[in-house]
């Protein structure tokens, strides 16, 4: 254990209280300019640092929110996790950033880590399955404030910042289907997670109104992994059940699909057209054209964070469950650098395998 240096230890070298040195490393009046500068060195000299959790107890105001994140290898999150560390700093506020890697276990440890430290509030993109809403209901009842951005627990009443997931994937599998394309796989999860499940309607009701008849066997349920999309869509090649389309749910599961798709030496557009959600940088590795959602996440993330901000700011006082959309916008993104190492999923993923 490191010995932390202390308003005692400062006060004791210098002859004074631990009072007057706490008045004069704050620029106190009362304190003498001369006793300020001579405490401020000392200080520094041995290596001082306030203790947070103290000041936010004295406080009562800590300046601290939680911030969980599923998987900062995603680009869209990344851009997330900017806009909301830029507004919260801002505001004077410090971002504790966690990963709960889409899985529901480590999401409790970390929401039981946050409850445990003086934060001021939580900013969540939950986890696949919902099976913290117990601990969620939990800190709620306790006072904690909680917003969820891109994803929401249906079950689970706070305010949210997300983008209408089912209006994105109407529109993207529109434009699919308008560039010629009728057999279009839909890759990715389709129940226990919000966005997904909100997606897979956006992609049926597209396929309803032109007409193109729905293939159960084009719906293909896979977890949020490359390797996991890139056997999935390996397999579903292999068996013959070969789409002209595929749109994926998520970066990871596309950037799998889109390198199975390449290995069993199929041509994207050409053969294949690929499509995801989140603009992902990961997907330009493999050097071909693609269909995506922009979701516009250094907009949410600064949303998000002056959502939590007044929810704050607001405590004790009746609050009103909001629900922002933030818009999106389709785009195709051409040729990327295509990289053979890059390409390598072992070397990308290999600690899922």
């Amino acid at each position: 254990m490191r010995k932390k240096v202390t308003l005692k230890m400062i006060a004791e070298k210098m002859d004074l209280t631990p009072a007057t040195i706490s008045k004069a490393l704050r620029d106190s009046n009362d304190i003498s300019e001369e006793t300020r500068k001579r405490v401020k060195q000392l200080a520094t000299q041995l290596g001082y640092r306030p203790n947070l959790m103290a000041r936010s107890l004295i406080q009562r105001r800590s300046n601290m929110i939680g911030v969980i994140v599923p998987d900062l290898r995603i680009s869209f999150f990344s851009e997330v996790t900017r806009g909301i560390y830029e507004q919260a700093d801002l505001k004077g506020f410090v971002p504790i950033l966690l990963v709960h890697d889409e899985l529901c276990e480590i999401e409790r440890r970390n929401l039981e880590f946050l409850a445990g430290l003086p934060v001021e509030g939580i900013l969540l993109n939950p986890a696949p399955g919902g099976s913290n809403l117990d601990l969620l209901l939990q800190l709620k009842a306790e006072g904690i404030p909680i917003v969820c951005y891109d994803r929401h627990t249906r079950k689970f009443d706070v305010s949210s910042v997300l983008i209408d997931d089912e209006k994105a994937a109407f529109n993207i599998t529109m434009e699919i289907i308008n560039n010629g394309r009728r057999n279009i796989m839909c890759l990715g999860i389709k129940e226990g997670m919000s966005v997904a499940e909100d997606r897979f309607r956006g992609y049926r009701r597209a396929l309803d109104v032109q007409n193109v008849p729905f293939r159960a066997e084009l719906a293909v349920s896979c977890d949020h992994y490359i390797q996991e999309g890139y056997k999935t869509m390996q397999l579903a090649l292999e068996s013959g059940n070969i789409p002209d389309a595929v749109l994926c749910i998520g970066g990871l599961v596309a950037f799998g699909a889109g390198l199975a798709i390449l290995n069993s030496k199929l041509r994207i557009p050409e053969d294949i057209v690929l499509a995801e959600f989140g603009d992902n940088d990961i997907i330009s590795r493999l050097g071909v054209p693609f269909f995506t959602v922009n979701q516009n996440p250094y907009q949410m993330g600064r949303t998000a964070f002056d959502l939590l901000y007044s929810t704050i700011e607001n405590k004790g006082r009746p609050t009103v469950t909001k629900q922002i959309i933030i818009e999106t916008s389709l785009i195709k993104r051409e040729i990327g650098i295509k990289n053979s190492e890059q390409l390598n999923i072992f070397a990308i993923d290999r600690k899922r395998l």
